[in-house]
């Protein structure tokens, strides 16, 4: 059995991070592998850090007595959460020697989600490279995302230094493999890893139904473009498909447009909230994913940013004509358009034999990055 350190986005109130890793770990500990999450926390993610972006002015000095103990509360509900599945390592700080206190192991993965998104991460995070380790070490990626199709030259030439370090390297999103390729690598473009759990294996890690009328989930988690005209084909599909508003906070504030907000869901609520929606609203990557793998009649919003990825798994699924525009009311043929996933379902599990024969190359050191 080997062991594996993953080292990927794992923290914040964010489903889509938490849901990644533990879909990442349980897809490897199928092929037989120990894993450890490096619990990396980046200076962007400290008490600290958060304190300080409250100091800028007196209206968000006076913020910080509100929101403080509600971070409290979400941090306490998404790793508890998380630390219930997976295995965690101490935590390592940006100041921490990285290399000297990261958990020893046979292979060394960066996974999922925006890893390797220098704007996301406020700058060229090079533990994400695992830069510095032995040339020895094996290291591989596993779906790991850029979120952007050009890269200055001074971080391209420095990106392109590290990831020559890697016995194999796959990402999530078309962009990233055909940028990495432009540096002269091979590149697997592979489904991100909640794809690799199927809609039986996610109910195990799910809440009990939370809303028991048929119901439309809106999950509209940031980047949004405009947030009343989205409502405006919310409930335009609600009141057509005759059907209850239901969202979801990680605070007390509730959504003025919707029927219902979820005060404070934890990942497993996330999940059974999409796993019994009779229809969704997204702008997410993540929503977009699940609604695509639990089989969900659904649209998306493109968001302001990041938004390579969402197209790249529309296209892999020949359903772009679930994509909104930004300035976009859903037509009436838009949304009477009822997805056979029989075809899709297909594709995907076509893919998850390419991914895991990809991560069985890469664990066993089989180097796949070969100069084209």
């Amino acid at each position: 059995m080997k062991q594996v350190d993953l080292i990927t986005i794992h923290l914040g109130s964010n489903f889509g991070s938490i849901l990644q890793t533990i879909a990442t770990v349980v897809t490897l500990q199928k092929l037989s592998c120990k894993v450890t999450v490096i619990n990396y926390i980046p200076d962007r993610c400290t008490w600290k850090r958060f304190i300080l972006d409250h100091l800028d002015s007196w209206l968000h000095f006076i913020k910080l007595f509100a929101t403080f103990p509600i971070a409290i509360i979400n941090k306490y509900i998404y790793s508890s959460y998380l630390k219930k599945y997976v295995t965690v390592s101490r935590p390592i700080y940006a100041v921490d020697d990285f290399v000297r206190i990261c958990p020893q192991a046979d292979v060394y993965m960066t996974g999922s989600d925006q890893v390797w998104n220098s704007v996301h991460n406020e700058g060229l995070d090079r533990h994400y490279y695992f830069d510095g380790f032995s040339v020895d070490s094996v290291k591989i990626a596993y779906a790991s995302s850029i979120g952007r199709e050009v890269l200055d030259r001074k971080e391209y030439a420095e990106v392109k230094q590290m990831l020559s370090t890697y016995k194999a390297i796959s990402v999530r999103e078309a962009s990233a493999k055909s940028l990495i390729e432009s540096m002269g690598y091979s590149v697997t473009h592979v489904l991100d890893p909640t794809f690799m759990l199927n809609r039986e294996e996610w109910g195990k890690f799910m809440s009990n139904r939370l809303v028991k009328q048929a119901y439309l989930l809106v999950y509209l988690p940031y980047n949004i473009h405009d947030r009343n005209l989205i409502y405006q084909s919310v409930h335009k599909i609600a009141k057509a498909k005759k059907l209850k508003i239901v969202t979801f906070s990680c605070n007390v504030i509730p959504e003025n447009f919707a029927d219902q907000t979820i005060f404070f869901a934890n990942p497993g609520d996330f999940l059974s909230l999409m796993y019994y929606a009779d229809y969704v609203v997204t702008n997410s990557f993540h929503g977009t994913a699940f609604s695509v793998n639990l089989n969900k009649q659904f649209c998306v919003y493109m968001p302001t940013h990041f938004g390579t990825r969402i197209s790249s798994i529309l296209e892999l699924c020949n359903l772009q004509n679930c994509l909104l525009q930004s300035d976009e009311v859903i037509s009436d043929d838009k949304m009477n358009v009822y997805i056979d996933y029989s075809s899709v379902n297909q594709i995907l599990n076509r893919e998850r034999e390419r991914a895991n024969s990809f991560l069985k190359k890469g664990i066993g050191g089989v180097r796949c990055i070969l100069e084209l």
